[in-house]
């Protein structure tokens, strides 16, 4: 079908209304629904990133809390099978050194302890002077036996006292340390 100038004219014409019309049409209503559909993304793009973080932030106090639980229990094991007793840390501790001097052979004379002012972490420190007499091999046995001892105590300094020539005995001051709980 041909159509006339004039039809085609005015076909022509009706078409650059509508485009004029739709023109407006996108501006005012298509364009703006477009944009809040990209802005939609771009808070859920940014709502997706602030929850990673959080997910991240949590997995990581998980994993921290986790630790300190392990921590609190390794903790909890250490001063049960190390550490003296809450309340009985000197005698305990003197029963001990006196058992390990029988064994290797030594005569201990009186010790004295005395306990820190402070405490630290749950716990305090007992310094120990233990004056012992034997021989070099009982001496050198004793400080084994001490240092392979299950319970936690430290020499802190071994000083000689005397030694009797031609006798083989020497005399040793021993000052010792130890930590016990002060939380029963």
């Amino acid at each position: 079908m041909r159509l006339g100038t004039k039809a085609q004219y005015a076909v022509y014409v009706v078409l650059m209304g509508l485009i004029l019309l739709n023109a407006p049409a996108y501006w005012f209503w298509v364009r703006p629904e477009i944009e809040a559909g990209t802005q939609e993304r771009e808070e859920v793009k940014a709502v997706r990133l602030e929850l990673h973080k959080r997910l991240t932030l949590v997995t990581t106090l998980k994993q921290l809390e986790a630790r300190l639980e392990d921590s609190r229990k390794t903790y909890a094991e250490f001063t049960r099978d190390y550490i003296f007793p809450y309340g009985q840390a000197a005698s305990e501790l003197l029963r001990e050194l006196e058992g390990i001097c029988t064994e290797a052979g030594l005569s201990r004379n009186q010790a004295s302890y005395r306990a820190s002012s402070e405490s630290q972490f749950g716990m305090q420190q007992i310094n120990i002077t233990l004056p012992i007499e034997g021989s070099y091999p009982n001496v050198r046995k004793f400080l084994n036996t001490l240092e392979n001892s299950e319970r936690f105590i430290i020499i802190d300094s071994v000083a000689l006292e005397s030694e009797r020539e031609g006798s083989g005995l020497i005399r040793l001051d021993l000052q010792l340390s130890t930590l016990f709980n002060v939380r029963p």
